[in-house]
């Protein structure tokens, strides 16, 4: 099991089973599902949570968007659940009568696709090859200890595997609209993708961008990361939709890449210095805190953080 989805939720699955409350799952309109237009046609539907799924948040923690064409409908990232998938589905009714004909999962964290039943069979879902394959591999344990973290809220979910694989840089016609798919090399996590629609110069990059919150390093590469948000800015995006945190702008992709880029250069000097993991992280604390104010759970992440980084620090030294 990847280690992501044992460490980021705090939660051992095998623990989780016993763990878990029965109580009555969350309806959709227990989810107050926003659309905001950000750009012609294009809508972020933000979760107001800067924190893991739990009971108040009833799992709903992602953000989630959505892409109305001339002739249907793209969404962008389903949610925790397939009953959060159904209020997404809700939300995009309350926008437009155009059927969802094509539904892009940016990642395999469950956060971000456990809602694809709950939309329209005949929509193609897409997805790279490595996240299909761990989707595949990891459903019910996503499912599982969701479940357990909400106490009974997210419930059973039907999964829906992708059933159109992308692994490079693609350029569809959606109903008259260009929207570009765009690999992140790992960055974030294995087989990232992010979506740009070049016309409306919006992007939507799943957890590749975290604004108000802070990221997750462990599950990627950072150097990889940080080059990769180089690539978005180049870009010159006028709105970004985040997985998680505020619609943000191309700063919001400058500000973490300096996270990232600072973090580096912390982790490797504490490296050089033949520091353990542990003994950099107040270094590290100390060094990026102006960044605090802008990420929650900058504190509860950053021993992770620098975990992760380090051994790939060490692993890079190797490698170079």
């Amino acid at each position: 099991m990847r280690a992501w989805l044992l460490g980021s939720m705090g939660v051992l699955v095998l623990g989780a089973v016993a763990l878990v409350v029965l109580a009555t799952p969350a309806a959709p309109g227990d989810y107050a599902m926003q659309p905001v237009e950000v750009g012609p046609g294009v809508y972020a539907v933000p979760s107001a949570a800067r924190d893991l799924p739990n009971p108040e948040n009833k799992g709903w923690n992602a953000n989630l968007a959505f892409v109305v064409t001339g002739d249907g409908v793209l969404v962008v990232d389903t949610g925790s659940s397939e009953t959060i998938g159904r209020a997404l589905r809700e939300a995009v009714a309350g926008v437009t009568d155009q059927p969802v004909r094509w539904i892009v999962n940016t990642h395999a964290h469950g956060d971000h696709w456990l809602g694809n039943a709950a939309f329209e069979t005949d929509a193609a879902v897409i997805a790279s090859t490595p996240v299909r394959a761990r989707i595949e591999q990891e459903a019910e344990r996503w499912i599982t200890l969701f479940d357990t973290m909400t106490e009974g809220a997210t419930g059973a979910s039907r999964v829906r595997l992708p059933d159109t694989l992308v692994d490079e840089h693609r350029v569809f016609d959606m109903g008259g609209t260009r929207v570009e798919l765009i690999p992140s090399g790992d960055s974030h996590s294995e087989g990232d993708l992010v979506v740009w629609l070049p016309e409306a110069r919006a992007l939507i990059t799943g957890d590749v961008l975290y604004s108000d919150r802070a990221p997750s390093l462990w599950d990627g590469d950072a150097r990889q990361w940080s080059a990769f948000l180089g690539e978005l800015i180049a870009l010159e995006p006028a709105v970004v939709i985040p997985g998680h945190g505020s619609v943000s702008d191309v700063q919001g992709l400058k500000r973490l890449q300096a996270f990232i880029d600072q973090m580096w250069e912390v982790v490797a000097e504490g490296v050089d210095q033949g520091l353990a993991d542990f003994e950099v992280v107040p270094v590290a604390s100390e060094r990026l805190a102006a960044f605090r104010p802008h990420y929650a759970g900058y504190d509860e992440k950053m021993s992770r953080s620098v975990a992760a980084v380090y051994a790939q620090v060490e692993q890079s030294l190797f490698a170079d």
